[in-house]
């Protein structure tokens, strides 16, 4: 696994717990994950389902993602510790006022480690979405496009920040 990308970001120690517990999401980022939400029922293949945020445990710790992209066909009976050992396979985080973009590549970095494919930053402040996987990672802005074979078709960046749902 190449890990380049992370080199800069070795120096810093990992994030050991989920902090956004004890604070209640903002306005802005409620209304994100609701279109992220509304945006992945149209758009995903239909294999898949988009969850709100849900508890997986990684390889060291818990996780809870804002919104988390499953497969639909979840083994059963399962029960509540089977389930929250699958991982999702695409794992996105609303960057909040008080977090940093390095807590939150650290924080992608990790669930990736722990077997998510794929995690997104989307960040509100300057309407980016940073894509990071094993092997690298991106930001896109206006204008360009998100592409994930869970998706039926390219999403563009700008539909996540309209106002519309």
């Amino acid at each position: 696994m190449d890990t380049s990308c992370y080199d800069e970001l070795e120096m810093v120690e990992p994030i050991i717990a989920e902090e956004e517990d004890d604070e209640m999401p903002t306005l802005l980022h409620g209304w994100l994950q609701l279109r992220l939400l509304t945006i992945f029922a149209r758009m995903l293949t239909p294999d898949c389902m988009a969850v709100p945020p849900v508890t997986f445990q990684g390889v060291e710790r818990r996780f809870i993602p804002d919104v988390s992209v499953y497969r639909k066909q979840i083994p059963t009976p399962i029960s509540e510790q089977v389930a929250e050992e699958i991982p999702p396979l695409l794992a996105i985080e609303i960057i909040s006022p008080g977090q940093t973009m390095i807590d939150m590549v650290l924080k992608c970095q990790a669930m990736i480690a722990s077997g998510v494919q794929e995690c997104w930053i989307v960040e509100p402040a300057n309407e980016t979405v940073t894509v990071c996987r094993a092997e690298h990672r991106f930001a896109l802005h206006a204008g360009e496009m998100l592409t994930n074979d869970l998706l039926k078709e390219p999403l563009r960046v700008d539909d996540i920040f309209r106002a519309e749902l």
